[in-house]
């Protein structure tokens, strides 16, 4: 199949041809009964006479009915092809749906409820759910797939020009499911690697995102409306009235140990006033995105502090560098801050202080920093974002024992020699 095949200029052709040669049918058909009703009238034929048969016209009707059901056969079959045939350099994303919202997931780790896509390039939709059968439906690209819990369906499209174009779920998947919809936005190729590589804002809680991510918002609103379920605006620390299936009523207090049980479905007993439609979450959510979710909650967009530990272990820098002394790859962490490092760049050794200044400049510039007696593999990090750097630093010192922004450079402890760096 042709990489450029325009899957909805195929769709297109193929429906018109039907539809051409249906009405042409319709209005053979028609002018045949006419005829027949007219010429074959009993005032004309009083006397009904017999018909021994007819070669020719037995040959054309079923050899006429045969070429035309070939020839759409084969025109709904090269479209149906076009659909199905996904071009190698397509874009991948994968498309989860769950009961009434949508997530997009891009090579990256970047999420969002709307899917962008770059105008002139393939993207390929990999489909899912989360729940019960949901479709995606795109009429503007001609794409209809069922999204079935427990397995993956595939779709593909091009966006020929920038805008926005509706996307919704084609099967009634319950209550909210007319609200169930969302947009593709198609950008210029400049555009979406820009957004592709956007940060998430500084400020911003994570959580907020997450709520987003997991669908939590397709039935809970931010900003005190209500929809299928009770929003989430200032929820924290108020009581509420929940009541169990046999119709018992209790009042609670809205914690952080209800939210958790809230999220993960472990609550058997309904907020009073709503329906009992929460699907359960447990086991599909990080134990660490809930505490996120359930942060931003309690707190609001006041963002969380990054976890220094957390990044060490997520940028594989624990794999090189203990925390408890010994030696692996590379120097351990504990005692690291404020101990000297023997450095031998280019034949040149120097000793020099391990403090935030000489760690922010060994993750983007490592090659200065090649502290003899260890090989030289260490890796920029440029895609630490300054928050992350700082929780990093940190992290650091508090292995070290250090005070929080302490170091040589702003009269902190006195250098200490690290055993890894003699």
């Amino acid at each position: 199949m042709n990489q450029a095949y325009d899957a909805v200029a195929g769709v297109d052709r193929t429906f018109l041809i039907i539809f051409v040669t249906a009405a042409a049918l319709l209005v053979m058909v028609t002018i045949t009964m006419i005829f027949f009703v007219v010429r074959y009238d009993r005032r004309r034929n009083p006397v009904p006479s017999d018909i021994d048969g007819n070669l020719w016209a037995e040959i054309a009707w079923t050899v006429i009915p045969t070429l035309i059901v070939l020839a759409l056969f084969h025109y709904g079959w090269t479209s149906y092809q076009g659909l199905r045939t996904v071009p190698p350099d397509a874009m991948e994303v994968s498309v989860t749906a769950r009961m009434w919202s949508w997530s997009f997931s891009y090579d990256g780790g970047r999420h969002s409820d709307v899917l962008v896509v770059p105008v002139g390039r393939a993207v390929k939709l990999n489909i899912t759910s989360k729940d019960v059968i949901h479709g995606v439906f795109v009429p503007a690209f001609r794409i209809k797939v069922d999204a079935v819990p427990g397995m993956t369906t595939h779709a593909w499209f091009r966006a020929e020009k920038p805008g926005e174009y509706d996307l919704f779920c084609s099967v009634y998947c319950g209550l909210k499911h007319a609200d169930m919809h969302t947009t593709v936005r198609a950008v210029s190729e400049e555009e979406f690697k820009k957004w592709l590589a956007e940060a998430p804002a500084q400020g911003v809680h994570p959580g907020k995102a997450l709520l987003e991510r997991y669908g939590c918002l397709g039935c809970h609103t931010l900003d005190g409306s209500e929809s299928v379920g009770p929003t989430l605006k200032g929820i924290a620390g108020t009581k509420v009235v929940l009541v169990t299936p046999k119709g018992v009523e209790s009042t609670v207090t809205v914690d952080a140990a209800y939210l958790k049980e809230a999220i993960a479905g472990k609550k058997e007993a309904t907020m009073k006033g709503f329906d009992p439609l929460m699907p359960s979450f447990g086991g599909q959510i990080p134990e660490a995105d809930i505490d996120q979710m359930v942060d931003y909650l309690l707190k609001g967009d006041q963002a969380a502090p990054p976890d220094g530990a957390a990044i060490a272990e997520s940028q594989g820098c624990t794999g090189c560098h203990s925390t408890d002394g010994s030696v692996i790859v590379g120097p351990s962490f504990k005692g690291l801050m404020g101990s000297v490092a023997h450095v031998a760049v280019d034949g040149a050794e120097r000793d020099e202080v391990v403090n935030r200044a000489y760690v922010l400049d060994v993750l983007s510039h490592p090659e200065k920093h090649r502290v003899k007696g260890f090989d030289p593999i260490m890796p920029a990090y440029p895609q630490l974002t300054e928050q992350e750097k700082q929780a990093l630093l940190n992290y650091l010192e508090s292995l070290a024992n250090a005070p929080e922004h302490g170091g040589p450079e702003q009269g902190g402890h006195e250098h200490q020699t690290h055993e890894g760096h003699k």
